[in-house]
């Protein structure tokens, strides 16, 4: 029954264009829709001959209010109707995942500029390409691109992008530009004013001698843009007049960049025999949750394919999301091609080609079109296929983490028990060699699922004059100040359970820490139950307990434990080696005299490692650090 109130509201809605709000009795917000016509739209669910189908049939069931917002036109309704449901993440509409959760390639404004993946968006004037689903293939281009195309990345200082004129070693794949220069922000054609809408690539000038960083930068704006083939014709004009002008390694160096980009080029598959741009759109759906496709087509080759999960209603229809998604896509994405082919029509298609911008969306009917909005579908439904094995194996693990725990016989909290909150694991590891470069590590395991965002590294800092053992190893101590160290901070979620790796004695360091934690908080225990489990014979001890339990060998509480602790060993073994390797070259290059921090790290980019710096001619080192500098380190290597 609809109550007064909301009869009320319905009754005086205006004919005109806007969106509209359903809420709960408690206020939330169960749906946003856009309409055409108010009146007419909300009108059409509460009359008794509607036909809303299952998921807004359940959807009336829990309307206790109404809000309205009228707009001018259809379109500043749409544009209103993203934002709202990016605000409000309502359950009744289709979601795309968080966009934080997505990344983009941002390239800033400064000079020179700096390039590096982020997740947010924000206006201070730097450019963006994306969102893209994987964030290792966002890393991986970019690593790719930085040896092709030197540039600065996040983190770097003025001293970490080196551009020698010397050409690099025949075994490095790495081009190198001239030391020194500052690159300033790309410049030039409808890369300044619009980027997003510049689909018909010009010609890059050619760089002269002092300008190899400017043209990097707009090599790689190119490169992301898939307008590879004018980088091609550039780099090959640049070969041409550099060696008319006899500068035969700045000529070497464009042949190395061209070689790169033509293996890349060449790998890209054709699809098209002119050179088309547009965007791929298919769908996938399962259960409460769908799959969208992007494949990205620039000059009639395949540049990028991204796949984005859909979290609905089960109930959801497929044109609901398939517009959802273009709606939350095209909110964010960058690198927009003139033409969107989709699998189906939709009612209000020409609105989104406004609020898109100069586009137009097309449901292709047969050819490479269609079949290329059937090879997205495949991707997509693939996708689904490997979310559906991950939450398998998420709730294998939560299972087994249930067994553990019943082994051990520790009673979660009920809310915990009950599956409201998650339950944190903290596993910890020790590494060092006779007590030197000692390392700690702590994963953690939330519902029996690696959360690698809270794992963290312990340098030990035990003092070896406080402690004369520590010339040897001491796992025991080690284990005491990581534990004490990691204890101490507030800021940090508290575990519900500690696992060690170690028999009794760590087992017994690690009540010592917790004690001593229980002291600087001025409280008489912290109770977190605490477990050591022993490789040999698997065994797990517990505080207090005379006799270890053993679990079957096929319980899959041991599969558990065992993979948590070996992601310990290898997370705290990864670290403990880039320790050691920082170790290496510092003692080799910190004893000499006038090369400090900033000469060193220079030498280590430049020539890779101590090996390559000695390797080098002193023409090069020249060139990169100077002659008396150059001296000084032959002296001493």
């Amino acid at each position: 029954m609809i109550e007064h109130d909301l009869k009320t509201k319905i009754k005086s809605l205006p004919p005109t264009p806007g969106i509209y709000i359903y809420k709960d009795a408690k206020g939330a917000v169960l749906y946003v829709g856009k309409a055409k016509s108010l009146r007419s739209r909300v009108r059409s669910y509460f009359t008794q001959s509607a036909a809303l189908g299952p998921l807004k049939e359940k959807l009336m069931t829990l309307i206790s209010d109404l809000e309205t917002i009228s707009t001018d036109t259809e379109l500043e309704a749409l544009v209103l109707e993203a934002t709202l449901i990016h605000k409000h993440q309502p359950p009744y509409n289709v979601l795309l995942r968080d966009d934080k959760y997505y990344l983009f390639i941002k390239i800033t404004k400064e000079e020179p500029p700096r390039i590096f993946p982020v997740r947010k968006i924000t206006r201070d004037g730097s450019r963006y390409f994306g969102p893209y689903s994987s964030s290792f293939s966002v890393r991986a281009t970019l690593r790719l691109l930085q040896r092709i195309f030197p540039f600065k990345g996040e983190k770097d200082t003025a001293h970490d992008i080196i551009f020698p004129h010397v050409l690099f070693r025949q075994k490095s794949s790495a081009p190198f530009s001239p030391i020194g220069e500052k690159v300033p922000p790309p410049t030039g054609g409808a890369d300044e004013g619009n980027p997003q809408r510049d689909d018909s690539p010009h010609p890059l000038p050619l760089p002269q001698l002092g300008e190899e960083n400017s043209a990097s930068i707009t090599n790689v704006i190119r490169f992301l843009k898939g307008h590879r083939s004018e980088i091609i014709k550039t780099l090959e004009a640049g070969i041409a007049e550099a060696s008319k002008n006899l500068q035969f390694e700045r000529a070497a160096l464009f042949r190395d960049q061209l070689q790169a980009v033509q293996r890349l080029e060449g790998s890209q598959k054709v699809y098209l025999p002119r050179k088309e741009s547009f965007d791929v759109i298919s769908i996938a759906e399962s259960g409460n949750q769908s799959a969208a496709n992007v494949l990205q087509i620039r000059e009639g080759k395949l540049i990028g394919k991204q796949t984005f999960l859909l979290k609905h209603k089960k109930e959801g229809t497929s044109a609901d999301i398939l517009r959802q998604f273009l709606l939350q896509y095209y909110a964010v994405a960058q690198d927009v091609a003139k033409n969107i082919l989709i699998p189906f029509q939709l009612e209000d298609t020409s609105v989104l080609e406004q609020w898109i911008k100069n586009v137009s969306i097309v449901v292709p009917e047969r050819g490479v079109r269609k079949a290329l909005i059937a090879m997205g579908e495949t991707n997509a439904k693939e996708f689904l296929k490997e979310q559906g094995a991950a939450q398998e194996t998420a709730r294998a693990s939560k299972e087994a983490l249930g067994v553990l725990l019943k082994a051990i016989n520790i009673q979660p909290p009920a809310a915990k028990a009950m599956g409201d909150h998650p339950f944190r694991v903290e596993v910890y590891d020790i590494s060092n060699i006779q007590g030197t470069l000692a390392t700690a590590s702590m994963i953690v395991f939330v519902d029996g699922m690696p959360e690698k965002k809270e794992y963290r590294k312990f340098k030990i800092k035990l003092n070896a004059d406080a402690d004369p053992t520590m010339h040897k190893s001491n796992d025991f101590a080690m284990l005491e100040e990581t534990l004490t160290r990691r204890l101490s901070r507030n800021d940090w979620q508290t575990p519900d359970l500690l696992i060690i790796d170690g028999g009794k004695g760590q087992l017994s360091s690690t009540m010592k820490a917790v004690r001593l934690a229980s002291l600087a908080h001025g409280k008489p225990f912290i109770d977190i139950p605490i477990i050591s489990i022993a490789k040999q014979e698997e065994e797990i001890f517990l505080p207090g307990k005379t006799e270890s339990i053993r679990l079957p060998y096929d319980s899959p509480a041991l599969y558990l434990i065992q993979r948590m602790r070996d992601e310990a060993h290898r997370f705290t073994i990864t670290y403990h080696r880039s320790l050691r390797s920082k170790e290496h070259i510092k003692s080799a290059l910190d004893e000499v005299p006038g090369i400090g921090p900033k000469t060193k790290k220079l030498l280590i980019k430049t020539f890779g490692s101590v090996k390559g710096i000695k390797s080098a001619s002193d023409e090069e080192l020249e060139k990169v650090i100077g002659v008396k500098k150059t001296k000084v380190l032959r002296e001493h290597l």
